[in-house]
């Protein structure tokens, strides 16, 4: 926490972002048909909405709400996250955190989380 406190204040310093903290809805998906409807084979299949392969570290937003390429941190876990997708659940103030198995991402469920905006996307 502290850490990040840190680094938001020197992005800031720096004039290179403005940090924003929201509470979001979270929710957890994977590649697997059940989360994204496609499989393995079908065009598309672990693609992003920004083009990209899927992995860990992305999530999923509105654009609407939070641009594509959106570098941002969520309290209580760890690392930082780029937006690099949506979902036509995805709206308004819900995020989406990729997660490699359908079994992980199950076990997130739903929760309430925290997220500042470390540097805004252009897309």
């Amino acid at each position: 926490m502290i850490k990040t406190s840190i680094l938001v204040l020197s992005l800031l310093a720096a004039g290179t972002a403005q940090a924003k903290t929201v509470t979001m809805n979270a929710s957890s998906y994977c590649q697997c048909y059940k989360c994204c409807g496609k499989r393995p084979g079908d065009a598309g299949y672990g693609i992003t909405a920004s083009g990209v392969k899927v992995r860990q570290g992305m999530v999923a937003v509105d654009r609407k709400y939070i641009r594509l390429g959106t570098k941002i941190k969520i309290h209580g876990m760890p690392g930082t996250y780029i937006a690099m997708d949506t979902g036509s659940a995805i709206r308004g103030k819900r995020i989406d955190i990729f997660n490699p198995s359908h079994k992980s991402a199950l076990k997130f469920g739903r929760k309430s989380v925290r997220v500042t905006i470390l540097r805004r996307g252009k897309v």
